[in-house]
């Protein structure tokens, strides 16, 4: 990859370098949710010593959320920065964290690029997914390297029983287009599950449209004696417009093009004690920029990750239980530009071994768990992790934990030629949480005061010219929340209060607002359903201290359901226009609108 394409897509990732759903409920309940990212084993959310937000398949679908990236922008604790249009890159910033300090998950598999680090969340469809979960706070311990702002764990639908399927049908402004649906069928014994999508879409400049194709396949078989395997394939293409070159000057012919595919085989097995899970997986990824009227605009990318995991528990009674397991990952990556070849099938790899207890009193419940990263190139890194759950009866219910986290060095940060550092230490990160929550009738209650601590940050160097271990960064805030319902009203209330500082210049970090919040509001009667979601994002500093003012945007859906099967829609996204970026220079969409048909069968 070209060195300023490089650098360029390092600061949009950021960083401190420069489906198909069943129909909804009228409103939304807010029984317990059985999640598989915050404990090695599944556990419901409310009862695990974490802060844990689930987006499920009505949230999904009452939020007419194509995109994953759309509902996680109402996550509290969690702020997005896009360049542009719908379809430009898109990072996530977690509790103050970098894109690079989130670990992204599908069904278990890592999604996280090893050239940068990070992830682009532009393309990532809701199509098929049973659940978005949102693990905040550090979980190396877990998951190694990278979880040390938290996991974002995407969970595709398991199939079975009857025969069931849909689509959605939209079309709107600025030439938007889109097709996306599923499907579950039993053959015998094997479940089968399909979902794919299409996207078509322009924005509000010339050369800014966006086309992106993706499709997964997930099988599932009973082996018998509790146990089952599995098969996941994914694959996705996107195209876009970038309507600027590097230097602000239009560009109408510059194109990215995006393929990535993804292979595992997920294996579990349930006994009345004892439990496994193991899975073997592949991702491959190819990122291409071109520009027939710019010999220089091109540079190509070619990555390749291989993991295993497995994971073995035994419960001892009731109160009790012991799990642990072991990781192996291999990252290779090829990069070239118009300048000249960059990394040349470089690679790296880790093992880990890891271990979690869980005791499980009537009141108390008390988690600990730790591991081992064995590195290719900088040796070991151990992380630990421990938290409590109080329950305090009628007065809600207490959260405390405490963890270490570290993030391993990416390929292009060690081996880029003239741009990497091969001596680069793991960024570390210790990180503490103390929450109470409380639920009643129909009001839910939660309020969290978080401080994270990062060092050893990798920091390009002006003088070496090269990546070093020099940054220091300190988070410190808290986050509310407030749900209530009411016959056919629900209502949804957060808010967020973020400090962030570069201890070796006392800036704040670049893109995380002081003071977000979102106010969701669902009603639902007979056939219709209404809905609107405000988002404020307070004002924070782009990368070299360029302002970014606050915002405030509104988004309104509306449905009408004709029977069981039929229901069309129509939604309208930032519907005062506001103008505001955020990432400096690129302005976000307007006002838009889309028109839409969902279709449902079976159960």
């Amino acid at each position: 990859m070209k060195p300023f394409a490089c650098l360029t897509a390092a600061g949009l990732l950021g960083g401190w370098s420069p489906l198909v759903a069943q129909p909804s409920p009228s409103t939304p309940t807010y029984a317990s949710s059985v999640v598989v990212t915050a404990s090695l084993e599944p556990d419901a959310a409310d009862e695990l010593p974490a802060t844990i937000d689930v987006v499920d398949a009505a949230e999904i679908e009452r939020r007419q959320a194509d995109l994953a990236l759309d509902v996680l922008r109402l996550v509290p604790g969690l702020a997005v920065a896009q360049a542009g249009s719908p379809g430009k890159v898109a990072s996530l910033f977690v509790r103050g964290a970098a894109s690079g300090q989130t670990l992204v998950l599908l069904d278990g598999v890592i999604l996280n690029d090893p050239v940068l680090g990070g992830f682009d969340w532009s393309a990532v469809t809701t199509d098929g997914l049973d659940r978005i979960e949102v693990a905040r706070g550090p979980f190396s311990a877990l998951w190694g390297s990278q979880a040390m702002g938290g996991v974002v764990h995407l969970v595709t639908r398991r199939g079975g029983g009857a025969l069931a399927g849909g689509f959605d049908a939209e079309a709107g402004s600025d030439a938007q287009r889109r097709l996306g649906g599923s499907f579950a069928a039993p053959l015998g014994p094997l479940a089968v599950d399909f979902a794919g999508s299409a996207r078509r879409g322009d924005g509000a400049l010339a050369n800014d449209f966006f086309d992106a194709d993706e499709a997964r396949l997930k099988l599932d078989a009973p082996l018998g004696r509790g146990a089952r395997l599995g098969a996941l394939v994914r694959a996705a293409r996107s195209e876009i417009g970038l309507p600027f070159d590097f230097f602000g000057t239009p560009s109408p012919a510059r194109r990215q093009e995006a393929e990535s595919r993804l292979f595992a085989l997920p294996f579990d097995w349930t006994a009345p004690v004892w439990s496994a899970e193991a899975r073997l997986a592949r991702t491959d990824a190819e990122l291409a920029l071109a520009d027939p009227a710019d010999s220089f605009a091109r540079s190509d990318s070619d990555t390749t990750r291989e993991q295993a995991r497995a994971v073995v528990a035994r419960r001892f009674g009731e109160r009790f239980r012991l799990a642990g397991g072991g990781d192996f990952e291999r990252e290779e990556a090829t990069t070239s530009s118009a300048f000249g070849p960059g990394l040349a099938a470089d690679r790296q790899s880790s093992r880990a071994l890891f271990a979690e207890a869980s005791w499980m009193g009537t009141r108390l419940r008390v988690d600990a768990g730790a591991r081992r990263d064995e590195h290719s190139e900088f040796g070991g890194e151990t992380s630990t992790r421990t938290g409590a759950v109080f329950d305090l009866g009628a007065a809600g219910r207490l959260r405390a934990s405490w963890g270490e986290s570290f993030r391993a060095p990416a390929l292009g940060d060690l081996f880029f030629p003239f741009f990497g550092n091969p001596e680069l230490a793991p960024e570390r990160g210790e990180s503490w949480e103390v929450g109470w929550e409380l639920a009643g009738g129909p009001w839910r209650a939660r309020l969290v005061g978080f401080a994270s601590d990062f060092e050893n940050l990798i920091q390009f160097d002006p003088v070496r010219f090269v990546p070093v271990n020099i940054g220091r960064a300190r988070v410190r805030g808290a986050e509310a929340s407030l749900e209530g319902r009411w016959r056919q009203l629900a209502v949804r209330a957060n808010a967020t209060r973020l400090t962030s500082e570069d201890l070796a210049t006392g800036a704040p970090l670049p893109r995380r607002p002081e003071e977000s919040a979102t106010l969701v509001v669902d009603w639902a009667r007979e056939r219709w359903r209404t809905g609107g979601a405000l988002r404020y994002v307070g004002g924070r500093e782009d990368v070299g201290r360029v302002p970014l003012a606050a915002y405030a945007a509104v988004d309104l859906t509306m449905s009408c359901a004709i029977d069981s099967r039929w229901r069309p829609y129509a939604r309208v996204e930032n519907v005062l226009d506001r103008d505001y970026e955020e990432i400096a220079g690129f302005p976000a969409a307007g006002r838009s609108w889309i028109l839409g048909v969902a279709f449902r069968s079976g159960s």
